[in-house]
This record gives C-alpha cells, sequence and structure tokens, in this order.
C-alpha cells in the first residue's frame, strides 16, 4: 500500500457501520477545510467520526464495538461494514481512493480489511496515531492515559536503544532456558521420592482439564435439550488459552467459579466455596453438585426398574450392598470420620498459620534475622570513629550490643528445629486429612446409594418377589446377584450417561490434585529441595521482571529532556488561548513509574500548582485535552500520515465565554496557509445554539471551504437522514452583495428619471 501524507478526506461512503444501518452506501461530501456535523444525540455523528478514525488510523476503541450494525444484515447476508473515502494525498496529482471492510468477530478483535491501508508511519502505533488526531469527549481518559492504553506516547517518544533491546532479548531467551532447565532440575529431585515430576503431572492435569471441559460442555447442552435443566455453561476455551493446550494461569480460580455456580443451582444449601479453596476442594464441590444433579434425573424416571438399572449401572461388580439394619451404625461412624477430618482440619489450619508467623513476604524471616545477627553482630558492633553527627543512634548500638550477647548460634539451631518438627507434623496431618476426607465421601455416597437402591427395590415387589427374599435375609446383597434378578439392564439414559462422563474426568482430575498434593508435601520434607525451590524461584521472578516493559534496564532510559519541553511547551502555547484561573499554566509533565503497570509508564499531567489531572474540573480536563491533541498533533504529525483532526463533541464542556476562543482555534487551524499548519477539521456539534455560534466564528475567508452535515433524522430501517449544505466564504458573499446593491440602486435611479 502506498502511504503517502492524506490532507484532506473529499468524499465518504458509509454504509452497516455502526449508526449507519443502510444497506446502500451514504454518500458525504467532505470536500472543505471545515466540516461541521450538526444535530441530536444518537443520529450517527459520532458513527461518522469512528468511520473516519478507523479509516486513517486503522484504530477503534472497545467502547464503540460491535462496528457492524447490529441490523445490518437484515436478511440477506450482509453482514459486514464498509467505509470508502476519496482522499487528497501529497505528491500525487490525482486523489486516491481508499476502502475499508469491517467484520466483527464475537471470539476476538474484528476483522478489518485490507490490513495495510491505513495512514500512520510503520514506526507510529495506530491507537497513538488516533490519539494525536481524534478528540473523543467520552473518551479523555484514553487520551490523557488513565485507563486501556495499549501503547504509551513514552513509549514512541522513548524507543529502545539497539543494545538495550538486545540485552532484552537475551532476557526472554533465558528466561524460556531457565524455566526448561528448573523443570528438569526438580523432575529428577521429585524422582528421587518416587512421584512423578512436576512436569508430568501438569501434562497429565491438562488431559485430565480437557476432558472435564468437553464433557462438561456436552453435559450443559444435552441437560438443556433433553431435561431442560440450565446448568452454567462455560466458553469452550474458559479453562485454557485461546488457540493453545496449555492451561490458564487462573484456571483454579475458573474452578472455583464453576463450583459456586453449580453449589448455587444444585445445592443452594450447601456451604460455598471459599476464595483461597484449592482445586482439589472445588473440584470435590463439583462432584458434590454432579452427585445431586444424577440423583434428580433419576427420580425424572418413570420407572422404579429403570431407575434402579441406572444406579447400578454406576456401582463396581464386587459391591456389597449394605442392608438397612447397618445403616445407623454407618452413619454413625461417618459422623465420628467427619468430627475427625474437622480436628484435622483445624490442627493444619493453626500449624500454618504457626509456619507463616514467622515469616516476612518482603524480607528476610526471622531465622534469617537470627542467623545474620549470629554471623555478623560482632562486625556490626565495630563501628568506625566517626563525628558525633554521623555516629550510629545510641540506642541501636545498645540493642544490638544486648542482641548479640545471647547464645545466637544456639538460638537459630533450636528455632530451625522447631520450624522443621512444625512442618513435618503439618504434612503428617495433611496426608491424614486427604486420605480421611476421601474416605469420608466415599462412604457417604455409598450409602446414599444403598438407601436409594433398597427404597426401589421395596417398590418393585409386586412385579419381582425375588427382591422380598433378599430383603428379609438381611444380608449384604452382592451387585451380581441383583442384576441378575434385574435382568438385561437396557439402554442407559442419555443424559445420565453425560452426567457419569462428567463424573468421571472429575475423579480423575482430583486423582492428579491428590498427587501433587502428596508430590509437594514430600518434597517439603526435604530442605535442600526447599532452598533450591526459593533460589529457582527468586531467578524466575528476576527474570520475569527485567523481561517485561517495566523492567529496570527499560525503566532506566528515559526520554531526552527536550523532547518533553517541547511538548509542554506546545500545550501551554494552545492552552494560553483559553481563559483560565490562576494555577494552570505552565503545566508540566512527569513519568509515572509503577510496575504494577503492565502497559509501560504513562505521561502524567500537573498544573502550574502541581495539581494532579483528577483535581481539575470537567471544562478545564477538555481545555487541557484539546491542546495535548493539538501539540501531540503538531509535533508528531509527520508520523500520523494524515493532517485530519476530528473534535467530537469538544463544545459540550466550554461555557458560552470560552466557546469565541475555541473557534478562533479551530479557525486558525482549519483556515491556516500551507500544507504545514493547515488541518482539514471535523467538529460534532450536538446543541441547536454552540451550532449557531460557531457558525458565526467559523465562517471561512475567501478561498476557503465549510461544509455543514446536518444529521435530520434516524430510522432503524435506513439509518441517518443528512442535509449536506456549504458555507459562503465572508468575502466573497459580500462582494456578491455590494454588487447586487448597486444594480439594485442603479435599477432605481433609471426608474426614477
Amino acid at each position: 500500500m502506498d502511504h503517502r501524507h492524506v490532507f484532506r478526506v473529499k468524499s465518504l461512503k458509509i454504509c452497516r457501520f455502526r449508526g449507519f444501518v443502510n444497506s446502500d452506501p451514504v454518500t458525504l461530501d467532505t470536500d472543505a477545510d471545515v466540516v461541521l456535523l450538526a444535530g441530536p444525540n444518537g443520529f450517527g455523528k459520532t458513527s461518522l467520526i469512528d468511520a473516519l478514525c478507523l479509516l486513517l488510523n486503522g484504530h477503534y476503541y472497545e467502547e464503540r464495538r460491535p462496528l457492524v450494525s447490529c441490523t445490518a444484515a437484515g436478511g440477506n447476508g450482509l453482514n459486514y461494514a464498509q467505509i470508502e473515502a476519496i482522499v487528497e494525498c501529497n505528491g500525487s496529482e490525482n486523489d486516491r481512493r481508499r476502502l475499508v471492510t469491517v467484520r466483527d468477530n464475537q471470539k476476538g478483535p474484528p476483522d478489518i480489511s485490507p490490513p495495510d491501508s491505513f495512514c500512520p508511519h510503520h514506526d507510529m502505533p495506530k491507537e497513538l496515531a488516533a490519539r494525536c488526531s481524534f478528540y473523543y469527549q467520552d473518551l479523555l481518559s484514553k487520551l490523557f492515559e488513565e485507563e486501556g492504553a495499549q501503547v504509551r506516547l513514552l513509549e514512541f517518544l522513548r524507543p529502545l536503544p539497539k543494545p538495550v533491546t538486545v540485552v532484552l532479548d537475551a532476557v526472554k531467551r533465558a528466561r524460556v532456558q531457565w524455566k526448561d532447565m528448573v523443570l528438569s532440575v526438580l523432575g529428577d529431585l521429585a524422582s528421587e521420592e518416587g512421584l512423578p515430576a512436576e512436569s508430568t503431572i501438569n501434562e497429565e492435569r491438562k488431559r485430565a482439564a480437557a476432558a472435564f471441559r468437553d464433557a462438561w460442555n456436552e453435559l450443559v447442552e444435552i441437560a438443556g435439550a433433553e431435561g431442560d435443566i440450565k446448568l452454567p455453561g462455560r466458553s469452550g476455551d474458559w479453562l485454557f488459552l485461546i488457540n493453545s493446550d496449555n492451561l490458564r494461569s487462573g484456571w483454579a480460580g475458573e474452578l472455583r467459579n464453576l463450583a459456586a455456580d453449580c453449589l448455587a443451582l444444585l445445592l443452594p444449601d450447601r456451604k460455598q466455596s471459599a476464595p483461597d479453596e484449592k482445586p482439589p476442594g472445588s473440584l470435590r464441590l463439583i462432584e458434590e453438585s454432579l452427585f445431586e444433579l444424577r440423583r434428580k434425573v433419576i427420580d425424572r424416571i418413570s420407572g422404579a426398574e429403570e431407575k434402579l438399572r441406572s444406579l447400578l449401572e454406576d456401582l463396581p461388580d464386587d459391591t456389597m450392598l449394605l442392608p438397612p439394619h447397618a445403616w445407623p451404625a454407618e452413619e454413625k461412624d461417618i459422623a465420628a470420620a467427619l468430627e475427625k477430618a474437622t480436628e484435622l482440619e483445624a490442627q493444619v489450619l493453626l500449624l500454618e498459620n504457626l509456619e507463616r508467623h514467622f515469616g516476612n513476604p518482603g524480607g528476610p524471616d526471622l531465622l534469617a534475622i537470627l542467623v545474620a545477627l549470629r554471623d555478623r553482630g560482632g562486625d556490626w558492633l565495630k563501628v568506625p570513629d566517626a563525628a558525633p553527627d554521623f555516629s550510629p543512634p545510641p540506642p541501636v548500638i545498645a540493642w544490638l550490643r544486648e542482641a548479640v550477647s545471647h547464645d545466637l548460634a544456639g538460638l537459630a539451631d533450636q528455632f530451625e528445629k522447631w520450624q522443621a518438627h512444625v512442618k513435618e507434623r503439618r504434612i503428617e496431618l495433611l496426608e491424614q486429612l486427604l486420605g480421611m476426607r476421601k474416605t469420608v465421601h466415599n462412604r457417604k455416597v455409598f450409602l446414599e446409594k444403598c438407601k436409594q437402591i433398597y427404597g426401589l427395590m421395596q417398590q418393585v415387589l409386586r412385579f419381582n418377589p425375588h427382591f422380598k427374599v433378599l430383603i428379609d435375609a438381611g444380608s449384604p446383597i452382592s451387585l451380581p446377584e441383583l442384576k441378575k434378578i434385574l435382568g438385561d439392564t437396557g439402554a442407559k439414559d442419555h443424559l445420565l450417561t453425560a452426567v457419569e462422563r462428567v463424573r468421571e474426568a472429575v475423579s480423575e482430575w482430583i486423582r492428579i490434585e491428590e498427587l501433587d498434593e502428596k508430590r509437594k508435601a514430600a518434597l517439603q520434607q526435604r530442605a535442600g529441595y526447599m532452598r533450591a525451590q526459593e533460589t529457582i524461584n527468586s531467578v524466575a521472578r528476576a527474570l520475569e521482571e527485567e523481561a517485561g516493559k517495566n523492567s529496570i534496564l527499560n525503566s532506566a532510559i528515559l526520554p531526552p529532556d527536550d523532547v518533553i519541553k517541547k511538548l509542554e511547551q506546545t500545550v501551554d502555547e494552545i492552552l494560553n488561548r483559553f481563559r483560565l484561573v490562576d494555577g494552570i499554566c505552565p503545566v508540566h509533565f512527569k513519568i509515572k513509574k509503577d510496575r504494577r503497570v503492565k502497559t509501560g509508564s504513562p505521561l502524567e499531567v500537573y498544573t502550574d500548582d502541581n495539581r494532579p489531572l483528577g483535581a481539575l474540573s470537567t471544562g478545564q480536563r477538555a481545555q487541557l485535552g484539546l491542546a495535548m491533541i493539538l501539540g501531540l498533533n503538531y509535533s508528531l504529525n509527520r508520523y500520523i500520515g494524515h493532517s485530519i483532526i476530528a473534535l467530537d463533541d469538544v463544545t459540550t464542556a466550554f461555557d458560552m465565554a470560552q466557546l469565541p476562543r475555541t473557534a478562533a482555534l479551530i479557525r486558525q487551524i482549519a483556515y491556516a496557509s500551507g500544507e504545514e499548519f493547515g488541518r482539514q477539521v471535523f467538529i460534532v456539534s450536538h446543541h441547536e445554539d454552540l451550532t449557531n455560534r460557531l457558525l458565526d466564528f467559523l465562517i471561512p475567508p475567501e478561498g476557503k471551504k465549510m461544509r455543514i452535515l446536518n444529521f435530520s433524522d434516524w430510522t432503524p430501517n435506513n439509518g441517518p437522514v443528512i442535509e449536506q449544505r456549504e458555507v459562503i466564504p465572508g468575502l466573497e458573499a459580500s462582494e456578491s452583495n455590494r454588487k447586487k446593491f448597486v444594480e439594485t440602486l442603479k435599477s432605481i435611479c433609471l426608474a426614477g428619471y
């Protein structure tokens, strides 16, 4: 694509784009220095500005989606939008045609073609080009980089030197290599314990998660179609990265959310999952919900024999059913085991709190402090001679002397042994708790099935007297014997089959997570492994930080002061055109260094009296925003690729006293001589009184053009109704009127004589 600089958009054709719901293109004459868009709200003016922004900058704001009109298709298959323009470019005697086609995409960004048809210079990000040329009153936070910015102005003003780029690329490669090496080393350590490596666990977890995802999606569809049961739906990739077989970093949280949704739907009285619920706990809650779903499905089966067959299909062939007289004792044992599990859980929690109590997320823990005092305390007391002003505070030295007087070696040794004892006991109790929870859960499920099966046997006695013999015997009943009496099981219910498939996937996933818990518990007992893990984690964190945009190396490279100063001066020159209160000008920029921000450092604006952006009024923010966009436009115009400025609803935030100043500024920009200074300006005005005032101020001088696009109506079928008018230049109108006056006067005189 030929990226010649665009100086004017001479005409526009728009169809099926946002408010332009029309199937046939609306053709608009925009061949003027100023194009004023007037009319009430909701008639499509901002849609036109958005179309222009997409055409010239290749950028759209997420707040404007969907881009394709919701009523565009209309049953005729035209589910795309088109924007076409005739533009005037430098270095070309003929006008050029630009055409963009847009198709919305439900699962990602819209498809915009051709992708290389936009104006910005290859070094200028499209979002930044839009922020330097298109003013939106409702999106000022984007201009000031307060939210949602994918690219920062500083990243463009401060391109990284090649040596820095080389270093950052090397860090990224080292990060990948380090991860591969870590998996290998830790895998070797884990294998010594007879447990699978972490990489093996991860691969098995991904397979289990994929099986669960597929089975769950199938169950949701079947439950809605065959059982009229609405289960919590999830998108196909809710556990995985898009177009990848790797689990998302937040997969455990997504699992907790699904467990909470299942409980709310199927077991509303059940305790909800905790915010920090680990994956095994979330999976057990889902499994519990599936048992309840299965019970509801079985209850809906009309025949008792069919329900009995469905229950028997879920049990192993070597199962012996508990008779009714054994149920009370089993319930008592389960209750006792639950009480014991609760006590174990409380003990584990207490020991976890003890372990964390002497830790320090922001620095060394208590053991490290004791060791440091032991190893360095004597040296610290040997303070070099210094003047009184530079001597350490006496209370600090006194405390240090008192601290090192103790047997620090013995204290450190005792404390380390105590920590090891607490950890060992916690791991031991945790293993007991995991085993007990599983046993109790299985016993509860089995007892409930026994009760259901005996209840159904009672219902079919009159059809099959053999069941009475088994019940009256009072002995445990073997499953093969019961199946033999019942006869052929026949075809299983489709919905029950889907439930069982999900339950099998959940059970397999629980097995993997429990194996991972055991692996972690066993490895935590090895001091060497834990030290290696801590070292590995610290190096991994350092590489993670240095591989990002907010790395120390990246943040240390600041843009040249003269670049920022020049931008400040340009903004101040424009701001001074307004009537400002004291303390606003001159403004100054500060680079905000926040390591929590993932998209680079924003350039924050402060007033002369050091007020931040948030302290300004709506009108002052609008004045500053207009000054910013004009300052950036004139500073970076050669990178933007076009000389078009669009101002959407810029006048709303200004009072009548400021409007003449704003209009004078726009007038100077639009009617300036020379390609270097002149800009084609599109202005959106929603209020009739403001529009009339703007017309008074913006009437073009001789040789300049102004057009009005009056949005007079809008209909759901045809979109906006637009009246197109041309404003006659002031001097030209005066000259014409003078000639008419002379001729009229002459005719009057001749008629009178």
